[in-house]
């Protein structure tokens, strides 16, 4: 299905204060950062008889990845929308922007869950859709 997807230093005053260990530290960043949409990245593709939908992801940097989704009927775009997924302060959040929707404004979709690959973000506030999912597809 896919084609080609700090926390700071702590300075201890104290010698009796016990230093983090280095997988400590790495495991905090990667928890920081989009790693764990990683499996996002590339060309996705759903082709049936009726439609083709395609979903490009491509990392920005690493607080930013930025992607398109569109859907081709009879050789004609009738859906369109460029996406980022981003990390803003400690939380995660899913921004379309859809042409002919929202006065072509973004909407924020805060993450809410994670586990194990599968992602829900939500927007009570907005009408339709209020939840995305997104499952890596993967065994927990």
């Amino acid at each position: 299905m896919k084609i080609p997807i700090l926390s700071g230093i702590i300075i201890l005053l104290f010698s009796c204060s016990q230093q983090p260990k280095k997988e400590e530290i790495t495991e905090k960043k990667a928890n920081t950062n989009l790693q764990k949409f990683e499996w996002l990245l590339g060309t996705w593709t759903n082709i049936t008889p009726e439609a083709s939908l395609f979903e490009i992801w491509d990392e920005t940097n690493d607080s930013t990845y930025t992607g398109k989704s569109f859907m081709i009927v009879n050789n004609d775009t009738t859906f369109f929308e460029k996406i980022k997924l981003e990390r803003r302060g400690g939380s995660f959040f899913y921004i379309p922007t859809v042409n002919n929707q929202n006065s072509n404004q973004p909407v924020m979709f805060k993450l809410i869950f994670e586990l194990n690959g599968n992602f829900i973000f939500e927007n009570k506030e907005h009408d339709f859709p209020q939840r995305i999912i997104y499952n890596n597809g993967e065994p927990g």
